[in-house]
């Protein structure tokens, strides 16, 4: 009698493909310090009532703010032909050429040049990002501008999943 075949099967490969660009928008150093002492205030109020208790406490905090700061930092992410900002999604095909802002260029499209109409997935901490404008004549959108610490990775698998 034959053995079983260890090859995957048909529902085994039919999983979506690896993402081409996956980016947690992460807290900078400076908020991950201000997470750590809030945390660890919890535990200095308890002091006077127990060391014990307010070092429990205080672990129990930064572990737990820590983990919500992760949690709540929203992903980037280019796959199966969509681009995906925190819980909102788009098919790469409604979108321009990404254009990857650098400094000047993300100051201004933060200041002066900031689109109300425009979806953003910004956070302050990071100075970097891309700008795709929005193709689709039915949408109001204008276009969709991430912060990314990786512009250039995340405008070549924009570029990339257009591209098929």
């Amino acid at each position: 009698m034959p053995e079983p075949s260890t090859a995957p099967t048909a529902s085994a490969t039919s999983s979506a493909a690896a993402p081409s660009f996956h980016e947690r928008l992460l807290p900078g150093i400076g908020a991950w310090i201000v997470i750590v002492v809030l945390g660890a205030t919890f535990g200095v109020v308890l002091v006077p009532l127990s060391y014990t208790l307010a070092a429990v406490v205080g672990v129990i905090g930064v572990i737990a703010l820590c983990a919500l700061a992760y949690v709540t930092s929203p992903v980037l992410e280019v796959r199966d032909g969509q681009f995906t900002m925190g819980r909102a999604r788009i098919p790469v095909r409604l979108l321009g050429e990404p254009v990857e802002l650098r400094d000047q260029e993300w100051a201004r499209a933060m200041g002066q040049d900031f689109e109300p109409m425009a979806h953003h997935c910004t956070r302050g901490w990071i100075h970097t990002g891309v700008r795709a404008e929005v193709l689709d004549d039915e949408d109001p959108t204008t276009a969709w501008i991430a912060s990314s610490r990786r512009p250039e990775d995340l405008a070549l698998a924009l570029r990339a999943a257009q591209a098929n």
